[in-house]
């Protein structure tokens, strides 16, 4: 009997550690990382619309009697220089929220990467699993804590005809629209890459290539690389 109870104790603690140790999918680990990552890829991608479209002062164009250019006025220059700065400041200074549109689909990304993260991390290949080919999965971002005076909301609360969503006037500062695509990673998730942009216009946006690896067991952006602006 007492044999018995041993065998039936050590048949339950297997159970237990065997489900404790269950593995993620990979579409799990996906999220999992971009969960962690994704307020460093807000913080790096998003800009303040405000500051984005004022442009430092250069001087008033002078153009001669056919309407070519010819060169800059720059005698007010410095006081057009110290009110761009004033301005400037303000905007920094305001503790306003600041909202973007986002798409909480997160997609494949379209362009290949292949070669690139080849190159960024000495060689390590891009691991595609043969279990999962979701195209796309919804990304709940709604509980992430951004750090900064950001805040995100679900595109599908802005204009959806095209065109629509830039012409519509706002109770909120509205800076544009940012986006990400799926991570993909090494065979032994080290590395990953994603494709990541802002757009806050017709047009107008930038678009970057984005690396992150992991470090102390955390994920961490390595680097961001341009890969478009309009």
């Amino acid at each position: 009997m007492r044999k018995f109870r041993k065998i039936t104790s050590l048949l339950i603690l297997l159970i237990l550690v065997s489900s404790c140790d269950k593995k993620q999918t990979e579409l799990e680990f996906e999220k999992s990382v971009m969960t962690e990552i994704f307020p460093s890829l807000i913080e790096s991608t998003c800009i303040d619309c405000r500051v984005l479209f004022m442009r430092p002062p250069l001087g008033k164009s002078i153009y001669d009697k056919n309407d070519n250019y010819i060169g800059s006025d720059t005698s007010n220059i410095k006081t057009e220089r110290e009110n761009w700065e004033r301005e400037e400041a303000k905007i920094k200074n305001d503790t306003s929220k600041i909202i973007f549109a986002f798409d909480s689909k997160i997609k494949r990304n379209r362009e290949n990467a292949e070669e690139d993260f080849e190159k960024h991390f000495s060689g390590a290949k891009i691991f595609e699993s043969k279990k999962e080919q979701n195209l796309e999965y919804d990304f709940d971002f709604k509980k992430i804590k951004i750090k900064n005076k950001f805040v995100l909301k679900n595109i599908s609360e802005f204009p959806k005809e095209r065109g629509e969503i830039w012409k519509t006037k706002y109770n909120f500062i509205f800076s544009g629209v940012v986006f990400f695509t799926r991570i993909q990673f090494d065979k032994d998730k080290k590395f990953g890459i994603l494709d990541g942009g802002f757009v806050c216009g017709r047009l107008c946006g930038q678009g970057s290539r984005i690396y992150i690896k992991k470090i102390n067991n955390k994920w961490v952006i390595d680097k961001a690389e341009g890969t478009w602006v309009s």
